[in-house]
């Protein structure tokens, strides 16, 4: 048996929200966005995951439609759950999936709030990512 390797001291894993739960008033837009069209809200923060730009977004997309529909028979928690853990599982969170669903469940405003301005947030750093060494070059004499 050797010894566990230990994690390089470049990488580092976020272990939590970059904005707590119960930070949800602020910013106002995004806070009224998440109680009176919290599936526009959705629907953009997904759309940020696939592009941090939101160069090709719709208020009206797929995700959006998914979420209306779910929450007309009561069940967009488990899909606010779902995401949440994807979330978190991508940008290194700790948690667990009691507490998402949990979170979803008593409190899906502040859930879709979270998740919109932690992807923001994630979206808006560099990105660092494997670059390539540089390659021998011949200098002549």
């Amino acid at each position: 048996m050797g010894a566990p390797e230990s994690e390089s001291p470049a990488v580092q894993q976020q272990t939590e929200w970059t904005h707590g739960f119960w930070d949800c008033c602020s910013p106002a837009g995004t806070c009224l966005g998440s109680f009176f069209c919290s599936c526009c809200l959705f629907g953009k923060t997904q759309s940020r995951l696939e592009d941090p730009q939101l160069k090709e977004h719709s208020y009206v997309n797929g995700n959006c439609c998914l979420y209306y529909l779910t929450a007309q028979i009561g069940f967009h928690w488990v899909l606010l759950m779902i995401r949440r853990g994807q979330i978190r599982q991508r940008f290194g969170i700790e948690g667990s999936g009691v507490n998402d669903c949990c979170t979803s469940y008593w409190c899906p405003c502040c859930v879709i709030m979270q998740h919109e301005k932690e992807v923001e947030a994630q979206s808006e750093r560099p990105q660092t990512g494997y670059q390539a060494p540089a390659g021998m070059a011949y200098a002549p004499q």
